[in-house]
């Protein structure tokens, strides 16, 4: 690795660090927790932005990978049982 690091150094190719990894990225994620904007690196937004597409692939009714997805969570104040394969 301290090889490649230093053949890329010497080529004139940007480098970041031996720690740093270059990533392809293909979403713009944001988080929110009661509207209070939280910091996300590159990899935690691709990874959020991957499972939630990935989850909404294998949703009914949905033909094509969606553009955008907003999901709201707002915690119950009293949690209570529920049959998990009805809809609310």
């Amino acid at each position: 690795m301290i090889y490649q690091f230093r053949k890329l150094a010497l080529s004139g190719e940007k480098v970041l660090g031996e720690k740093h990894r270059i990533m392809k990225k293909s979403f713009n994620t944001e988080m929110y927790v009661d509207g209070k904007k939280l910091p996300l690196n590159n990899f935690v937004q691709e990874t959020i932005g991957n499972i939630m597409a990935g989850f909404c692939k294998s949703l009914k009714g949905l033909d094509m990978a969606p553009e955008l997805i907003e999901v709201r969570i707002k915690r119950v104040e009293k949690p209570t049982d529920v049959d998990a394969h009805l809809y609310p």
